[in-house]
């Protein structure tokens, strides 16, 4: 009978992890929309630490989410034909299961995809800010050396210009 204690159990423990993901990927957003601020502001520390927080929630969030997929499995295993494909493990699927707890799979489903999609919304900010950071760093780094070799130049015996390799002529101008 699937109205037994030991579902009610699993589903309530299932629950309880959604909640553990709904933490997560709060916390989560916040260290992006941090990092985002420092990325912005080029506040090199600051990224580096927020590296690590990151680092660190996701992995939480990782093994959250492997725990939510094991007790999914092994919930529409025990009581659908449907958790046989592991390729197929749909959420939704125990809104036919367990019919009593249609609202709250609903809430679980709405939550757990909002969370995925601002995660991403926020993951595609921070890697196209990086990516600017990239571009203007690279930019101002050819011109820094644009201006460098055209101050450390010479020209050799045929009349040619030649430039002067960095670190040779520091400092001075021919």
């Amino acid at each position: 009978m699937k109205n037994d204690k030991v579902t009610n159990i699993s589903l309530q423990r299932l629950s309880d992890t959604v909640e553990l993901l709904d933490n997560s990927s709060k916390q989560l957003m916040s260290v992006m929309e941090d990092q985002i601020n420092a990325i912005i502001t080029s506040d090199t520390q600051k990224i580096e630490s927020l590296i690590d927080a990151h680092t660190a929630l996701s992995w939480h969030y990782k093994e959250n989410e492997k725990e939510f997929m094991k007790d999914l499995t092994e919930l529409l295993n025990k009581y659908s034909n449907e958790g046989k494909d592991t390729n197929n493990i749909r959420l939704l699927k125990l809104k036919n299961v367990f019919p009593e707890w249609g609202e709250e799979i609903d809430y679980w489903h709405s939550t757990l995809s909002d969370n995925t999609r601002e995660l991403q919304q926020k993951h595609n900010q921070v890697i196209q800010l990086l990516e600017f950071a990239m571009k203007q760093n690279a930019k101002m780094m050819h011109a820094i050396y644009s201006q460098h070799n055209e101050k450390n130049s010479r020209y050799v015996a045929n009349g040619m210009r030649s430039d002067i390799i960095t670190g040779v002529a520091v400092n001075q101008e021919i």
